[in-house]
């Protein structure tokens, strides 16, 4: 066990050691597969904070209800406190017309609006909150058979839109996660052939000698992890520093919702599963590459 310790560790350093000495080539290698991790873990990150926003939109699921303009506000609480009783509803929520008016006029930006209609004319509105997993449309054909109501609104569909964009972007991302790591290994196999092509009397020497083909394969098996893992690590840092570079943009945009949003960093698993898992794209580069050009290259 220990020769085994001291065999594996000596290759560890020795190919270590090996991209050291050939820094920009390295740092070329390094940086291709930087880029080409980072744009399926940055759609990622975006898709997780799209999500986070579309999880603190309020009052998205409601349906609203336009009473007549006769009703006033007694028949409107009455009528709220028989729709609360509903199957299928969980809240009521009348809105007064002046209370429509605020908000309407907070919108525009025009201070003085309520100033220049001589009447309001807005009604009262019901917001009605539908129980999870409640039929919308369904609720939407008895609330406007239910007396005193003029309009009932669903406006919804854009966040059907908007889920099914999000279901694309996320089969997407998985797609574009498969396609790039492909190409990771690829890539760090491409550069193993080209190190291999460089050493190629050299391990004809190992191998008269005696070197096994595992002896001879290990050092381009670490080369390969350390350039998967040198890529994952620099693919997480262009990722944040993207997301350093957005935060002071979507911060002064959420400022202007009166929103405290701020974009979050990939969570540690991520990030582990990016490095650890680049690296393992680049043993597996590694290992079809050596294994290829060994039996090319090994004498018979």
């Amino acid at each position: 066990m220990r020769a085994w310790a001291r065999r594996h560790a000596y290759s560890l350093l020795s190919s270590l050691g090996a991209l050291v000495r050939h820094p920009l080539a390295t740092l070329m290698t390094v940086v291709v597969l930087a880029i080409t991790l980072s744009l399926p873990t940055g759609l990622y990150m975006t898709l997780d904070n799209a999500e986070r926003i579309s999880d603190g939109w309020e009052r998205l699921d409601t349906v609203s209800v336009f009473l007549d303009a006769e009703i006033e506000e007694r028949g409107a609480v009455q009528l709220a406190s028989l729709l609360s009783t509903w199957p299928g509803i969980v809240a009521v929520d009348p809105i007064s017309p002046q209370a429509g008016m605020a908000e309407l006029t907070g919108r525009l930006q025009l201070d003085d609006l309520a100033g220049r209609i001589e009447a309001n004319p807005l009604p009262w509105v019901l917001e009605v909150t539908p129980a999870g997993g409640q039929d919308v449309e369904t609720l939407s054909g008895r609330l406007r058979g239910a007396e005193g109501v003029d309009q009932v609104v669903v406006d919804l569909q854009w966040l059907e839109r908007l889920s099914a964009i999000l279901a694309l972007l996320e089969r997407l991302a998985v797609l574009l996660g498969v396609l790039f790591a492909v190409a990771v290994a690829f890539v760090i196999g491409n550069t193993i052939r080209m190190d291999i092509h460089n050493r190629r009397e050299e391990i004809r020497v190992l191998a008269l000698v005696g070197a096994t083909d595992g002896f001879v394969r290990r050092p381009f098996l670490y080369s390969g992890f350390w350039y998967g893992l040198g890529g994952g690590l620099a693919a997480w840092l262009v990722v944040e520093l993207s997301l350093f570079v957005l935060s002071g943009p979507v911060g002064r945009l959420s400022g202007t919702y009166a929103s405290d949003f701020t974009l979050a960093s990939p969570p540690w698993l991520v990030v582990a599963t990016l490095v650890l898992g680049s690296g393992i794209l680049g043993v597996l580069g590694a290992w079809l590459a050596v294994g290829r050009h060994l039996r090319a290259i090994h004498p018979s």
